[in-house]
């Protein structure tokens, strides 16, 4: 629990450093008038704080204002954003194409305008601009609740420098996005002005290690007589310059976790002695999945009754019988590799024959229901997606749908059924999440943990044989279990054919494979195997000859590089792998060094044990590495560095042998 409450403070109420004052000039003067494009913003190459950026955002400047609007009789949350972005290398050009999401439901009173993209750049030594059509701007039906609009900016190339501008309007005054100061790429200077009536009930929470300046002042809002005399607007305008980029690092999940932010809760609307309650509390959010196609879907009546009475014939226990089921629908439904929250209407999965992660879970769930299980959906923020967040109930707050099946022994078995790769309880590691919401039939939520549902496991028996001249060659076995069986199987699935499979582990190993065959590969259960048989060159010095008895590093040295680190490391998932290397000696060799017997221990909880042994020709190394956590805190960083060093060390060692 200790753990738990870290991660929440340490992720969530770490404050910025805010002061009253200006901030020094940012690295990069600009003027920030639309169009004000100079000649230097175009000719520049590089940034001279970040020279490894392929892209920065020269300028934003985003305003949100809500204000009461008498017309419509309702609050309006207006946003203008505008950006200026420099293209520095040929990857960023993505970095140019916008899109974002617009509610299609008329009570919602949403709306995006004014929309301008204009690209300018250096063409004879002046400043040329090009502007988008606005029949680049592409408006598609992302699902029942929104659409999506899109647009790119036009002849773009290494150099460009691309200016966007629009408008929103929206009338859910209680949902306001969270805006980041920092990005995946370096911010030269970013302001963020924000204009609140006095009416509304919220509460501010500032994220990050950015320093931000800022200054408050008043605005005078819509005339709103003896319902809100005097109505005040309190605006407040932040500031941040030379914001360093925030983007993937080495073993961190989701980035945007810890990027400098500001959120803005609102909790209600009082106007005069009316007020208006917006706060949602977890019971709210189970209601309202209670009634939305999530639960309706799973409680309509199966499709395929006799299909599924065929499927289940003379399985026996639950999991078979699930098993069944769940290849059933797969047959009839083809994952379309996306994944959602909440099952499309139309078009009809069934009869397109195609559908999303959430599309293919109700209908298993549907069909499970008739064949006599209990079955919950179960709602996740994967761990790419953040973290849900105790005091913002929302069912934004997930952004996936998988299962859960309650056993007549009462052990739950959680599956996403549209995984082709996973089992029951064997999760897609980014959905090994501590807090899952659980939404029974009658309406009562509960959290899950998911983190530690499998055990996972990878069994390595190696038989080798040395040759007088340095060959080693010789037989491997890989047993997986658990998640490590479905990263395999995803690996292998994702591979056009074996033979890049093979060549990949020819790479990694740094062997030769011959005789290479893969088992379970294709079926729907809880591990796979394969084995191989390999050749490869040792290091040899006269008649001495070093054999490195791994094959393969389990672990990377760039998870704990960095000398200190603000961020976590996040670990796929808790394993445990079993490495038993058999070597027989060519004769008239002997044994001259082996590697040291070694037992690490470190509180992530880890360990790692290594016990060497000889028996006549045979000489045996075994090793054993357990990890019982998914995540290391900044503040255990330099014990477990110190830990992971020495791990990654076991793997240099060598069995000198000689000739006697």
């Amino acid at each position: 629990m200790k753990t738990k409450a870290a991660i929440i403070f340490w992720a969530w109420t770490w404050l910025a450093p805010v002061c009253a004052g200006s901030l020094h000039a940012q690295s990069i003067p600009v003027n920030t008038k639309m169009g004000k494009v100079s000649v230097e913003e175009c000719a520049m190459d590089s940034f001279p704080p970040d020279t490894s950026a392929s892209a920065l955002v020269l300028y934003e400047d985003h305003s949100l204002k809500i204000d009461y609007n008498l017309s419509l009789g309702i609050p309006i949350q207006r946003t203008t954003h505008r950006e200026r972005i420099k293209i520095l290398k040929e990857d960023a050009m993505d970095y140019c194409d916008y899109s974002m999401m617009i509610s299609r439901d008329s009570d919602d009173m949403e709306s995006i305008s004014s929309i301008s993209v204009v690209t300018y750049n250096l063409e004879g030594g002046k400043v040329v601009a090009t502007k988008m059509p606005r029949s680049n701007i592409f408006w598609t039906k992302y699902n029942d609740h929104f659409d999506k609009v899109s647009f790119a900016a036009q002849n773009v190339r290494v150099g460009s420098v691309v200016e966007v501008y629009y408008d929103m309007d929206t009338g859910r005054v209680m949902n306001i996005d969270d805006f980041y100061f920092q990005r995946s790429i370096p911010v030269n200077l970013c302001v963020y002005t924000v204009t609140l009536p006095r009416w509304l009930e919220f509460k501010r929470i500032i994220r990050g290690d950015i320093p931000l300046s800022f200054k408050e002042n008043i605005a005078h809002g819509v005339d709103l007589g003896t319902f809100f005399p005097d109505n005040s607007l309190d605006v407040t305008e932040y500031t941040a310059v030379d914001i360093p980029a925030l983007d993937q690092e080495s073993g961190l999940y989701c980035p945007r976790l810890y990027r400098s932010s500001l959120s803005i809760d609102v909790s209600g609307v009082r106007l005069m002695t009316n007020f208006r309650d917006f706060s949602v509390t977890w019971d709210d959010v189970d209601k309202q999945v209670c009634e939305s196609s999530i639960m309706t879907q799973i409680k309509a009546n199966c499709r395929f009754k006799d299909e599924v009475d065929a499927a289940i014939a003379g399985k026996e226990s639950a999991q078979d019988k699930l098993a069944a089921i769940i290849e059933l629908v797969r047959g009839k439904v083809e994952w379309d590799r996306t994944y959602r929250l909440v099952p499309t209407v139309n078009p009809d999965p069934l009869r397109s024959r195609s559908g999303s992660s959430a599309d293919i879970n109700v209908l298993v769930a549907s069909a499970a229901r008739y064949a006599g299980f209990r079955v919950a959906p179960v709602l996740i923020c994967s761990r790419t997606n953040g973290m849900v967040l105790d005091y913002h109930p929302s069912t934004s707050a997930f952004n996936k749908l998988i299962l859960r099946f309650d056993q007549p022994d009462g052990e739950p078995l959680y599956v996403d059924a549209a995984d082709p790769d996973g089992w029951f309880n064997v999760l897609n590691d980014n959905d090994l999440v501590a807090k899952a919401r659980v939404i029974s039939e009658n309406g009562i939520g509960e959290w899950a943990d998911l983190t530690a549902l499998s055990r996972n496991v990878s069994i390595f028996n190696v038989d080798a044989r040395l040759s007088p001249d340095g060959t080693l060659e010789g037989d491997c076995t890989v047993n997986y279990v658990g998640c490590p069986s479905r990263d395999f199987k995803k690996a292998y699935r994702n591979a056009d054919q074996e033979e890049d499979l093979v060549d990949r582990l020819e790479k990694e190993y740094s062997v030769s494979v011959e005789d290479f065959s893969a088992s379970q590969i294709g079926e729907f259960g809880p591990s796979s195997s394969i084995r191989f048989h390999f050749e490869k060159s040792c290091d040899s010095a006269g008649e001495t000859i070093y054999v490195n008895p791994f094959l393969e590093k389990f672990q990377s040295e760039t998870l704990f590089r960095s000398e200190e680190r603000k961020y976590p490391v996040d670990f796929p998932y808790p394993e445990q792998i079993v490495y038993t290397f058999r070597l027989t000696l060519p004769e008239g060799y002997t044994v001259d060094q082996l590697p040291e017997r070694v037992r690490l221990v470190s509180a992530l909880p880890s360990t790692a044990v290594v016990a060497t042994g000889v028996s006549g020709d045979v000489v045996q190394l075994s090793f054993r590495f357990d990890l019982g956590t998914l995540i290391c805190l900044p503040l255990n960083y330099a014990g477990a560095r110190e830990y992971w060093s020495a791990l990654c060390g076991i793997y240099e060692q060598m069995i000198v042998v000689k000739k006697s």
